[in-house]
């Protein structure tokens, strides 16, 4: 059983008193107080039910103090399985030993009226398990676990803990959020916040938690919230990752995001480089003088330079390290990066300063409090003309001028300057056409004729950034044999006549990948009635996006950054070609599909266009959304023909015309028999 903190805490690894003094177990402070557990009702706990345990109680008690706040946390469940005892008996807490400080005042099973106490200081464990280590970073964090012994089906489990933060970087300032986790609900939450009348508090409520409720006592107000027999909620797929869905309520002693901006600036303001890398910056300055390609120009340095990896140890989970660091150990985080193009920025005379955003939350910042813990990334703002530009030092090389670069991230952000009063949005929400698929296919006269397929692939914008970050790491064979087996999916005989070119114009970042093949036997018999069939798919958008598996939903469908795909197939027909075209289209809120079929002389053409112009679309457009993707889905068309005299033709050839137009074979019939009649008389009359 893990024990998370509602506060994210700051990563760290020692601490000057050793790790070990930052574990104790202690009785419960005087400033907490343990109200009696709630009744459990039968029948009407389901909701809390999981993994073989009942949650009963969840208790969070949060009390200001100088310098930082302490948490004290209480649960109670009940082992209904074996799987539960399994699941629960294994206690764990984690938490950050250069600011934190974990007392257990106990872990308790209770048997009946029997009460077994566990929580002795010799019975924990600390370990330093490093969870995001497969994520490149290292952040210090310990883990102090106990085994439970002996915990038994219809026991109750019953711990209490407290966790006192104190971290200076912070500036003594506390945030957080008192959640309600509708997901796995409790039959009863209660939330407790308290700290001086001059310790002043904002609040701001998402999902419609249950009212607090303040009292005071000595001068220090007191907030509770409480939620019995919470109703739970289902995780829905394709939820933006932005959307709140738990009831919940944000806390922040930060008045103004200039407060935030403040805490951080100085530590990205400009300083001594290393003189190595004056030298690097140098050169840029000399190679170009206009400021944007100074900047792209950097960016890549920075960006081919600087390994990722967060060493965010101690201070490092919130402020970067110092240059000469950076540079001489060639590895970082985002704040590293950032950091580093700051100051090369400033010796090339850009203006750049670091910014603050959420990778998942950034779209809906504006609508939060002033707080800390709403970012987990950080980037660059660079101003040149009166243009701003977005760059992210830690994405893999970027190519393309500063106009054309890719950038990654959307919503709003905090430029990191002393005079910063409020977030900024970032541009870039227009769709970005990132790849077109042309398909030429030329058809021989005969059904056994080989078809010749040439296929041109553009990639775009991060597409084709993407593309070449791939080819990087594990050349060009791989991806030249995916795209083969994709199409062999169609076409299973097919058969690669030259190797895979590649056209690459670095300044616009744009890729173009071309590939010829030949299939040996393009067309394949579809009934007994001698037809020939020849298939097309449109695969590269078939996918782009995910049928739902129910429509009746509560949260938005995610359908990621606004974009464009375009596909096209030509086939050249052996003989002009009949039939009917189409034009079909489906449209959903910020989303449109066409399907278009031409046919002229000896030439088909197809073409299929998506373009997504919103990031998320309401749960009311689900349907409309479902059976836009049908229509993706249906990407398969098949040209039908017929074999004449040994020559491959349309299947609605002449006789099959004929055979649908009865007044045209009348008025043949007519003048063949007319015909008849004129060449037997004039071999009667002139005998």
């Amino acid at each position: 059983m893990t024990h998370p903190l509602d506060e994210p805490a700051v990563p760290g690894a020692t601490t000057r008193h050793g790790a070990a003094a930052c574990l104790q177990c202690i009785p419960v402070p005087g400033w907490v107080e343990h109200r009696p557990a709630p009744e459990v009702v039968s029948g009407m706990n389901d909701a809390c039910i999981d993994n073989g345990v009942l949650r009963i109680l969840y208790d969070s008690q949060v009390n200001l103090v100088a310098g930082g706040f302490s948490q004290h946390l209480r649960t109670i469940q009940r082992i209904l399985t074996r799987a539960g005892a399994e699941r629960a008996a294994h206690f764990s807490v984690e938490f950050d030993p250069t600011s934190q400080q974990v007392d257990v005042h106990f872990v308790r099973v209770c048997r009946a009226d029997l009460q077994i106490d566990h929580a002795t200081r010799d019975s924990f464990q600390l370990l330093r398990r490093e969870k995001k280590f497969e994520q490149l970073t290292l952040d210090g964090r310990l883990t102090a676990t106990l085994l439970i012994p002996d915990l038994r089906i219809d026991d109750v489990l019953d711990v209490s803990l407290t966790v006192t933060t104190n971290n200076p970087v912070t500036g003594g300032l506390y945030n957080g959020w008192i959640i309600f986790n509708a997901l796995a609900p409790w039959i009863e939450c209660r939330h407790r916040l308290r700290g001086p009348l001059h310790r002043k508090i904002a609040q701001k409520t998402f999902c419609d938690p249950p009212d607090g409720i303040i009292t005071s006592a000595d001068e220090v107000p007191d907030s509770r919230w409480t939620l019995i027999h919470q109703t739970r909620l289902e995780p829905e797929e394709f939820t933006p990752p932005w959307q709140i869905q738990h009831p919940c309520v944000q806390v922040s002693e930060f008045h103004d995001w200039n407060q935030v901006a403040r805490l951080f600036a100085a530590h990205y303001e400009a300083s001594e480089l290393p003189p190595e890398l004056s030298i690097e910056i140098d050169r840029i300055a000399k190679a170009t003088a206009d400021p944007a390609e100074r900047a792209a120009e950097w960016l890549r340095f920075v960006q081919k330079q600087l390994r990722y990896f967060a060493l965010s140890l101690g201070d490092g989970g919130l402020v970067p390290r110092d240059l000469d660091t950076i540079w001489s150990r060639r590895f970082g985080d985002c704040k590293d990066g950032s950091r580093l193009f700051v100051a090369g920025a400033d010796r090339l005379g850009i203006d750049a300063c670091a910014a603050l955003t959420s990778t998942t939350h950034g779209r809906v910042l504006d609508g939060l409090l002033p707080s800390l813990n709403v970012f987990d990334h950080c980037i660059v703002r660079v101003r040149i003309d009166g243009r701003t530009y977005w760059l992210d030092p830690t994405m893999p090389r970027q190519e393309g001028r500063l106009s054309v670069i890719y950038q990654p991230h959307s919503g709003w952000a905090l430029p990191l300057t002393h005079d910063t009063i409020a977030l900024e949005h970032m541009a870039g929400d227009e769709p970005i056409v990132y790849r077109h698929t042309d398909e030429v296919l030329t058809l021989g006269p005969r059904p056994d004729s080989p078809a010749a397929l040439e296929l041109r692939v553009h990639y775009h914008s991060f597409a084709a950034d993407a593309l070449r970050h791939r080819f990087e790491n594990e050349g060009h064979s791989k991806f030249a044999e995916q795209v083969g087996g994709e199409l062999r999916t169609t076409w299973p005989d097919l058969v690669e006549r030259a190797p895979m070119t590649l056209h690459d114009d670095l300044a616009s970042n744009r890729l173009l990948a071309r590939f010829n093949y030949e299939s040996r036997n393009p067309w394949k018999a579809v009934d007994t009635q001698g037809r020939l069939g020849f298939k097309v798919t449109a695969g590269s958008i078939a996918t782009e996006l995910n049928p739902l598996k129910k429509l009746q939903r509560r949260t938005d469908v995610y359908l990621g950054r606004p974009r464009k795909a375009t596909w096209q197939a030509r086939m050249l027909m052996p003989r002009r070609w009949s039939g009917n075209g189409w034009t079909k289209s489906s449209t959903a809120v910020g989303m449109r599909y066409t399907n278009l079929l031409a046919i002229s002389a000896r030439e088909i053409c197809l073409e299929r266009e998506l373009s997504i112009s919103h990031w998320s679309i309401p749960p009311s457009e689900a349907d409309s959304y479902q059976a836009l993707v049908g229509a993706l889905r249906e990407n398969v068309v098949t040209i039908m023909g017929r074999v004449t005299f040994g020559r491959i033709g349309p299947a609605a050839g002449r006789l099959s015309a004929l055979k649908r137009r009865p007044m045209t074979l009348l008025w043949l019939l007519f003048w063949g028999l007319y015909s008849l009649w004129f060449l037997y008389k004039l071999v009667t009359d002139n005998p």
